[in-house]
């Protein structure tokens, strides 16, 4: 095993504060809902704190997050999946109002934990972690933590040949130490007793199935089938890419009033005049001699104002004559869609591209004079007509959605919406019958939504026809904010 690669533990801050996991950790502080940070802190940044000095920089096992780190990435995943699952579901539903308003945030909070505490010895069952100066083996029932154990030193990943038996008493135990007393005590004892029985679930639960066993085998099934999907990149990661400032106002140009014949007619006629006029004109304009075709004794007709828009000839030192594009410089100088209605003159400004290659639009790119990228950029010269159906359709059903899905949780609100773009675009697949919208659980799944929780959602709205065979059928009206029905 001389060639095996070694690998270097990592302090727990970096591991929490990496983009992925810090993104769900923040998705998570959403779900936990605590008041104050401070109580965030103590009762489950500490507690995923524990996880990363835990795991370290292990990977989960040879199938699934099996990167440096997975073991980790897999804790935080699993247990925001778990967060996400549980927000629909009803605890306690055999106790009173006022016992329930006490020991649902418990149950809530024994989920996260059932999820944190459920692959605490996966990299044990599948590896050999050997500390490389002095070849001794990781064990987490005697040694716990790596991070500790290991304390800087390097070490060796060795797959065994043949993964240990799972034993459920055992995760329960390292799930003991890692919580800790202090946390525990806070729950009531049928919690604790639910909670400790769904650690490290069974795939194939035998008898009756606690809510919250159901609850994090779920969770570990769609955050194990994602990343089953990320390795055969069936989809990319998501990237959360926040658009920078000037983007968004760039995007979001605000649409003036057309202006009235009138007034096109008078601005005509001074439009020359006025583009030589204006401060970027003044600025960028160099002296008189280049210039030789930007004179505007000749006025383009509306059929030639583009062409001549997107080429004034420069005369370049040598003599010759050259085209050079004429770019705007930002989008408030932008041209019209409709160039029919009065003929332009091309300004007398040369391109500031050349003349200024710093000159970067404050990190936007420079627009070309493609009429259809320029029709783009300026919302207020979108024909309505050229908007896809689709878009349209969106617009139209928002009034629907608030009236049809009327005080349900957002995540149910948002399966709807991506179901709806999903089936508009040829990625997801629905279809109507007699009785309603037919769409398959493992559809509903693959959002990360339990079927369970969509059918009781629809159920208590009347919005469910029937449920079995792997297909959910949507009422009539729910399934119209999915799929307009033909004939309707």
């Amino acid at each position: 095993m001389s060639g095996a690669a070694l690998h270097k533990p990592v302090p727990a801050a970096e591991l929490l504060a990496q983009t992925q996991n810090q993104r769900r950790i923040d998705l998570i502080r959403q779900c936990a809902n605590e008041a104050r940070e401070s109580e965030f802190e103590r009762r489950w940044l500490a507690v995923l704190e524990r996880c990363a000095r835990w795991f370290s920089t292990m990977p989960l096992n040879a199938e699934l997050y099996r990167e440096p780190g997975g073991a980790f990435r897999f804790t935080v995943e699993t247990a925001f999946y778990a967060m996400r699952l549980a927000g629909g579901q009803k605890f306690g539903t055999t106790l009173s109002s006022e016992q329930r308003r006490r020991i649902e945030p418990q149950y809530n909070y024994a989920v996260f934990l059932a999820a944190v505490c459920s692959g605490l010895d996966e990299p044990y069952r599948h590896f050999s972690i050997v500390r490389e100066p002095d070849q001794a083996e990781w064990n987490p029932s005697a040694h716990g933590g790596a991070s500790a154990w290991l304390d800087g030193k390097a070490y060796v990943v060795r797959r065994r040949d043949t993964p240990l038996a799972v034993e459920r008493m055992r995760t329960g135990m390292l799930a003991q130490m890692l919580i800790g007393q202090e946390l525990l005590a806070g729950l009531d004892a049928a919690v604790l007793s639910e909670m400790f029985g769904a650690i490290n679930p069974s795939p194939r639960p035998d008898g009756v199935e606690s809510l919250i066993h159901k609850v994090v085998r779920h969770a570990i099934e769609v955050a194990a089938d994602f990343d089953r999907k990320a390795q055969r990149k069936v989809f990319e990661p998501v990237a959360f890419s926040v658009p920078s400032a000037v983007h968004v106002a760039a995007a979001l140009q605000p649409a003036t009033a057309p202006p009235s014949p009138a007034t096109t007619s008078a601005g005509a006629s001074v439009a020359p005049a006025t583009g030589a006029a204006s401060p970027a004109s003044s600025q960028a304009v160099p002296p008189a001699g280049p210039m030789s075709n930007a004179t505007p004794s000749a006025a383009p007709g509306p059929s030639t104002s583009a062409s001549t828009t997107a080429a004034t000839r420069l005369t370049d030192p040598a003599g010759g004559v050259s085209p050079v594009p004429t770019v705007p410089t930002s989008l408030a100088s932008l041209p019209e869609a409709d160039e029919t209605a009065s003929p332009r003159v091309p300004a007398a400004a040369p391109d500031l591209a050349e003349s200024a290659p710093g000159v970067d639009q404050l990190g936007l790119p420079f627009l070309s004079d493609d009429p259809a990228k320029l029709a783009a950029a300026r919302p207020a010269s979108i024909n309505p007509a050229d908007v896809p159906s689709a878009a349209r359709e969106r617009q139209v059903d928002s009034a629907d959605f608030d009236i049809v899905l009327k005080d349900v949780p957002n995540m149910i609100r948002e399966l709807f919406r991506l179901l709806r773009e999903d089936v508009a675009s040829g990625k997801a697949t629905v279809r109507w019958d007699d009785k309603g919208l037919v769409v398959s659980k493992r559809l509903v799944g693959s959002y990360g939504i339990a079927s369970e929780t969509l059918v009781e959602h629809l159920r208590r709205r009347s919005l469910l026809v029937s449920n079995g065979n792997g297909e959910i059928i949507f009422g009539p009206r729910a399934g119209e904010l999915i799929l307009a029905r033909v004939g309707a």
